[in-house]
């Protein structure tokens, strides 16, 4: 993918229109393309910052994202007026931040991509993998893989002050005025004012922890350790087991630092040499069906095959790795073989959901839909263990075809209680009476509960389905800014996000 030079432009542009929503892996997996944030330019956005501040802060939604050992983690979409604020105020101190593109250790900085992308968290081609393993290795006898435990929701706000400005100066100067507190406060008021944890998800966070990595690995680096970092994961090459031990302990003090702490579950020290991949993928390369070759049986034998691997490998996304693989090269009959073989999976590996999307536009559809079976009984199987992700997906594709859902899954759906994924419900546009029952069900004095709901009341606000729902003066009471502030005022200042919102086009969900 093509890269321009970063600038203050571009970087604001891409955190408001493209990093706002769980969108970080290249093929933008994480939620379906509907739902994007591109309406919300910087000059909305910045109507937004304006905006008079929360006394409490806010309250975010939850997105519940499947990994390929079906152990969900929480990914975050911030309420816009938070996000808003925090995104002018690293844009106004990007100098400050520039730092972390210049990083020789990290794998993943800032850039902008040819999509408007300023982050995308995927791993380094497969060449640039290999060349790098080849070159840090030679001459090697030891190797160490380490990460940092629970990485994002363990981030203490006040150290990114730390990393900007230095420990003394950041615990000296207290002012909140000055941008680097300004930092802190933004990203504080995104977590109901909470110290501990930034979001997943958004890329504001990324460019934040990195500001705290880049200077640790500045550190290591000036010690001549040879490492690279993707992320929180830590790969690091050595002469001596000496060597190795050495690394773990002075990244570890260096984390603690910043009151974070290695996962001593994965810190591993191994001998060299070893591959460049894991065995699972250099055995399914080797097994991948040709392309000349276009059988359905040799797809299917290579999914069987991945099937036994997965299970001999539950540390490793093999299924999905796989499925990908061949997914370019299948086609008619073939395509519906495999379709069908993945929708069985997907009862429990709802990973593979994303994946769908291309394998449908390939069959044949001139007879009908003949799939909502298979993606009810998928949508139930994952109502039951609220996984956002997968119910998300499921409805995506039944409304994409206009596929009937029955009342007793609504009604599943709907107890489940996930933003998004009543969301999705709606937009079917079959249960509006009983989505808008939900709505209107909310506590209206709990205004953070109400953030944890925002996109599909602001949904249901532009359509004019419902009323502003932050128009309860009493849900002000503890949110007073002074003495002489009133709850009428402090509700005046809050319906204006919406309203602003609204009376600008912005549009969450693309028709």
């Amino acid at each position: 993918m093509f890269i321009f030079k970063i600038d203050n432009d571009y970087l604001l542009r891409g955190l408001l229109q493209h990093n706002y929503f769980p969108a970080q892996k290249k093929d933008e997996g994480e939620m379906p393309p509907l739902i994007n944030s591109q309406s919300l330019t910087p000059d909305i956005a910045e109507k937004i910052k304006n905006l008079p501040s929360r006394k409490g802060g806010y309250d975010q939604i939850e997105y519940r994202a499947t990994k390929f050992n079906n152990v969900s983690r929480a990914l975050s979409i911030p309420h816009p007026v938070p996000y808003a604020k925090l995104c002018y105020a690293i844009q106004d101190n990007w100098k400050e931040f520039v730092y972390i593109t210049k990083s020789k250790n990290s794998l993943i900085t800032p850039e902008i991509h040819s999509d408007g992308r300023v982050i995308i968290m995927d791993y380094e081609s497969t060449q640039q993998k290999i060349e790098r393993h080849v070159e840090m290795t030679f001459s090697k006898k030891f190797y160490v893989e380490t990460d940092i435990s629970n990485f994002f929701p363990s981030i203490y706000t006040h150290s990114i002050t730390w990393a900007l400005v230095t420990f003394d100066r950041a615990k000296r100067e207290r002012d909140i005025k000055l941008w680097f507190n300004q930092i802190d406060k933004c990203q504080m008021a995104i977590k109901r004012n909470e110290t501990n944890g930034v979001p997943i998800g958004p890329a504001t966070s990324n460019i934040l922890s990195e500001a705290i990595l880049v200077r640790i690995d500045d550190i290591l680096d000036t010690e001549g350790f040879e490492f690279v970092r993707f992320i929180d994961d830590y790969t690091a090459y050595f002469d001596t087991y000496e060597q190795a031990e050495k690394f773990i302990r002075r990244l570890s003090e260096e984390l603690s630092k910043y009151k974070l702490l290695l996962n001593a579950k994965k810190t591993i020290i191994e001998q060299l040499p070893c591959p460049s991949s894991p065995e699972w993928i250099v055995d399914l390369t080797t097994r991948i069906p040709s392309k000349g070759k276009n059988v359905p049986s040799n797809f299917i034998r290579f999914l069987d095959y991945a099937v036994s691997k997965q299970a001999s490998s539950p540390d490793g996304s093999v299924l999905k790795y796989a499925a990908k693989s061949i997914l370019k090269d299948v086609e008619g009959e073939t395509a519906e073989l495999v379709l069908k073989y993945l929708l069985g999976l997907c009862i429990k590996y709802p990973i593979l959901l994303p994946l769908l999307d291309a394998l449908f536009e390939k069959v044949d559809k001139s007879q009908g839909f003949v799939y909502t079976e298979q993606l009810l009984k998928i949508l139930i199987e994952h109502t039951i263990n609220k996984r956002s992700d997968a119910m998300t997906w499921t409805l995506f594709y039944l409304n994409k075809f206009n596929q009937k859902i029955t009342a007793e899954i609504s009604k599943s759906v709907i107890e489940a209680g996930d933003c998004i994924s009543i969301l999705f419900l709606y937009l079917s546009k079959q249960y509006d009476k009983e989505v808008i029952a939900f709505c209107d069900g909310l506590d209206k004095s709990d205004i953070f509960l109400l953030d944890q709901y925002w996109l599909l009341l602001y949904q249901l606000y532009f359509e004019n389905k419902i009323s502003n729902p932050y128009q309860d003066a009493n849900a002000y009471v503890d949110q007073l800014e002074s003495k002489s502030d009133t709850p009428d005022n402090a509700m005046k200042r809050e319906i204006q996000a919406f309203e602003t919102l609204k009376s600008n086009g912005v549009n969450f969900v693309k028709s």
